[in-house]
């Protein structure tokens, strides 16, 4: 194998990609910062507050998430939710997603540390004709149980996933519970 020097088209590829491979810089406005049982996320102001009736809309489903924030085209959403039963893996995760639909893909899971260590599992889903991208979060704080999805399209995952990364490394423990 021949050593790459720069002149080489290689080599110029190589630092572009690495360039731009970098974490994007956020700016993170005061408003779009929310408390919610607990501690405090980012969500970006792209993503508002949803009513009892969109919920009904979009969750057919009579035990749906606590709180669901969705954009204006209702392609992207992000959920929060205290469950009783605390998670203790991705594994535990997978097995249940695979026990709901045996069409699931899962393609990863990890844990992430900042303030909290969240753990996350990322996987393909399908609502009716549509394909749908899952990161699905769980944490702990307050002694609470913490679940949190983001879902969109699946052709928009490209665009949204550095966005959700950014969301679930702003989770901070807080003592203010507002929405």
């Amino acid at each position: 194998m021949e050593r790459i020097d720069h002149r080489d088209l290689d080599f110029f590829l190589l630092r572009t990609q690495n360039a731009f491979a970098r974490d994007p810089e956020w700016e993170k406005k005061k408003e779009e910062w929310r408390s919610l049982y607990g501690f405090t996320v980012w969500i970006p102001e792209r993503f508002s507050l949803a009513d009892e009736k969109l919920k009904e809309a979009v969750f057919w489903s009579e035990n749906r998430p606590d709180i669901l924030f969705t954009t204006e085209e209702k392609t992207a959403g992000i959920t929060m939710q205290i469950i009783e039963k605390e998670i203790r893996s991705g594994e535990e995760i997978k097995k249940r997603l695979r026990n709901l639909d045996d069409r699931i893909v899962c393609y990863d899971m990890g844990e992430t540390e900042s303030d909290i260590k969240v753990h996350w599992v990322e996987y393909k889903s399908f609502a009716g004709d549509e394909r749908v991208y899952n990161l699905l979060f769980f944490f702990q704080t307050g002694g609470r149980n913490i679940l949190g999805t983001f879902y969109c399209l699946f052709e928009e995952y490209d665009r949204w996933k550095p966005v959700v990364w950014e969301m679930m490394r702003s989770i901070k423990e807080s003592t203010d519970e507002r929405i």
